[in-house]
């Protein structure tokens, strides 16, 4: 994935932005924190340490769903990234989500914003 993540969420839940992205260097609220992620902003190792640990493996097999259908879409191009054919037939394939880039990530954002609105899905520091 070619373009640039801009912030990081420590072990405390805090989120850091990088110095010069563009989005506001203080993320203050729930509400901006999932903006950010909607934007496609914060990949899934990030989103997943916000939820809470009895919701994180929902949010991951969404996220597995949404990376099957990529591969899928990838394998019946006939177009597959080995000359001799997909390495991965029936698993999950690196390639189609490296080339959909942010598309990939708003799409696993938006299953995380669903647990992450409802506040019992947080971990403690977002419970806000």
């Amino acid at each position: 994935m070619n373009d640039a993540i801009d912030c990081f969420v420590d072990a405390g839940g805090h989120v850091y932005v990088k110095d010069g992205a563009s989005v506001d260097q203080f993320i203050g609220t729930s509400e901006e924190l999932m903006t950010l992620a909607a934007q496609g902003r914060m990949p899934k190792r990030m989103l997943v340490n916000l939820l809470d640990v009895q919701h994180r493996q929902t949010y991951l097999d969404a996220c597995a769903v949404i990376e099957k259908k990529y591969t899928e879409k990838c394998t019946a191009t006939k177009n597959p990234c080995l000359e001799s054919g997909c390495a991965v037939e029936g698993e999950i394939c690196l390639q189609p989500l490296l080339r959909a880039g942010i598309g990939y990530r708003r799409a696993c954002a938006a299953e995380w914003i669903k647990l992450f609105a409802d506040t019992r899905n947080r971990i403690d520091a977002w419970k806000n």
